[in-house]
């Protein structure tokens, strides 16, 4: 496929096709970006998103979830290395760490940014993540390991409650205890009672302070850093809600000027010289606006859209950095550009339907909405599909209880000291 006369590129380039791995509410829009610029796309999708697969912008194939059949993903691979050569952009957490772990089985044709001598698995742990930034200077929770239930009795005498429990690396805890995942513990007794099962598991955890303050104190800078050291792709986003409420993924998020997390993303990601892209989420501190670390993402966010429908150009600046293409500078980011993550936003329909909220000013919040995860009337085989997986899923939790017994369960953020 030859590119056509768009800013950046020349109109004689061959455009490498590009592979989408295990894509969530970020795909639609990577996939439709590349496929304007002239790129063929391919995902790779699980069952959960197979929704995304059905998109006329990319040849789609859904498989077994990573997790219950990583030998079919690896196969697929190998076969689709037969190329002369591809973009290759995990966008899991799983998927980055299948890629990483297994960079040495993955044709060479296939290009990415993981691999198992880069920086990718270790910035997937939080402890690790906690760790750096203690190096550096840089204001994270104060935190504690548990990585065996022999940990425990001496982490529930030191801890200071209420504080939080949280995997280590997040990915692993929904393969064993779905999405909430950060429980408030108000007790010793809540820590042994919570710590038991993911530690028999075999998962390690964290007991972590809790920085005060509202979901609006959500911040983060998106980037994509070259082998050189400078910086292709950086964009600024703001949590305006997210689920599981108060402690869990954004599901509608605002663009911000990023100026304010430059320095501190830079000297995280150039301390372990990281290639690649990256989300770096702090929370300003409800007191003194102190952005205090809370993670570091190392693939494509689920509200990726926000990065296109902002002006920023993120799909096609990651591909063409991967690519090996040249670019220009970023276009200036419009700011207050607001994103929806369809599969995480019904759940505040949902409350809102349940009369646990204002249905008026849930309406209000989409006032300057741009995207709904790449989602089209010019495309409507992946909406509706994502229509039906969610009636049915929804009339399942209705008619069984599981969703009101699920809203009983979302932790409540520690009442102000």
């Amino acid at each position: 496929t030859r590119a056509g006369p768009f800013a950046g590129a020349r109109s004689d380039v061959l455009l490498l096709p590009a592979l989408l791995l295990d894509p969530s509410d970020n795909g639609l829009v990577l996939a439709s970006g590349l496929r304007r610029r002239g790129v063929a796309v391919t995902i790779l999708a699980s069952p959960d998103y197979a929704w995304v697969a059905r998109t006329r912008a990319a040849s789609g194939e859904v498989l077994p979830s990573i997790r219950a059949d990583r030998g079919r993903w690896l196969a697929r691979l190998q076969r689709l290395g037969e190329l002369p050569s591809g973009v290759l952009i995990p966008a899991s957490d799983t998927a980055c760490e299948l890629v990483a772990t297994e960079r040495e089985r993955i044709p060479e044709a296939l290009r990415s940014f993981e691999a198992a001598d880069s920086s990718h698995l270790h910035l997937l742990d939080k402890d690790w993540t906690y760790r750096l930034a203690e190096r550096l200077q840089i204001r994270h929770p104060r935190s504690w390991r548990l990585s065996s239930p022999e940990d425990l009795e001496g982490v529930a005498e030191r801890a200071t409650y209420p504080c939080l429990l949280k995997p280590t690396i997040s990915h692993r805890w929904r393969e064993h205890f779905g999405t909430v995942r950060v429980l408030v513990l108000r007790s010793q007794d809540d820590l042994l009672r919570s710590a038991r099962p993911p530690l028999a598991a075999g998962l390690s955890l964290l007991i972590s302070e809790y920085i005060p303050g509202p979901d609006r104190n959500l911040e983060a800078i998106v980037t994509v850093r070259r082998d050189d050291g400078t910086f292709a792709l950086e964009y600024g986003r703001r949590k305006i809600r997210q689920q599981p409420p108060s402690f869990g993924g954004g599901t509608l998020q605002e663009s911000i000027d990023p100026s304010g997390l430059r320095d501190l993303a830079r000297r995280l990601l150039s301390e372990v010289d990281f290639v690649g892209v990256s989300s770096i989420e702090v929370k300003r501190h409800a007191e003194s606006g102190e952005p205090v670390l809370i993670e570091v993402n190392v693939r494509i966010p689920q509200s990726w859209g926000i990065g296109d429908a902002s002006g920023a150009d993120a799909s096609w600046r990651l591909y063409a950095t991967l690519a090996g293409l040249p670019l220009p500078p970023q276009p200036r980011q419009a700011l207050h550009v607001r994103s929806v993550v369809p599969t995480l936003e019904v759940h505040a329909i949902a409350r809102a339907a349940m009369g646990r909220q204002s249905l008026r000013r849930l309406i209000r919040t989409y006032r300057g909405v741009a995207d709904v995860s790449g989602l089209s009337f010019r495309d409507p085989a992946p909406a509706l599909a994502l229509l039906r997986s969610l009636l049915v899923s929804g009339a399942r939790q209705v008619l069984t209880g599981d969703l009101t017994r699920r809203m009983k369960r979302y932790p409540a953020p520690p009442a102000p000291s």
